[in-house]
């Protein structure tokens, strides 16, 4: 199964999912604010199924968006109730500026893990311990909620950086 998107000059949008069946469900989202959901044949015959009116179409949209999330994994939907992933921008002022991953304990001291640096030059999955961080680094880190929060209240307090989720 695949899906493609084409611009349609003047009218629109096309989205186009191939089936299983080898037919093929097409839906327009024309720029006037309604949208066309079709059927084509593998023979190429195509058939309206409905016209949607914005408002329609976004309920659609969260009818089906919705059996999704009811069939997840339970253990998935525990993992993101209780995991935090965070991304904080050290400031000048950060404690972590000038020292090493290694000889910051960020773990030890908080409990989370440095999972990724992010800088304007490179970003740096899986930072190695050596890894010496500067201002105006972008820390990406993981852990319980709890401990993400103490991260942030120890190098990024509210007021002296910026920490975004």
């Amino acid at each position: 199964m695949s899906t493609r998107k084409t611009e349609l000059p003047g009218v629109g949008t096309k989205h186009t999912i191939d089936l299983n069946t080898g037919d093929e469900l097409v839906v327009v989202e024309h720029r006037i604010g309604h949208w066309e959901v079709a059927r084509v044949t593998g023979d190429g015959e195509s058939s309206t199924l409905l016209q949607l009116q914005g408002d329609e179409a976004s309920e659609l949209g969260r009818i089906l968006s919705r059996g999704d999330v009811e069939l997840e994994d339970s253990r998935k939907q525990m993992l993101f109730e209780e995991f935090a992933i965070e991304w904080v921008k050290l400031e000048e002022s950060s404690p972590l500026v000038g020292s090493s991953l290694l000889e910051s304990a960020i773990r030890q001291r908080t409990g989370v893990s440095v999972i990724a640096v992010i800088r304007p030059e490179e970003s740096l999955p899986s930072p190695p311990p050596e890894t010496t961080f500067s201002a105006g680094d972008t820390l990406v880190v993981i852990g319980l909620r709890d401990s993400v929060e103490r991260f942030v209240e120890q190098f990024a307090p509210v007021g002296s950086g910026e920490a975004a989720s």
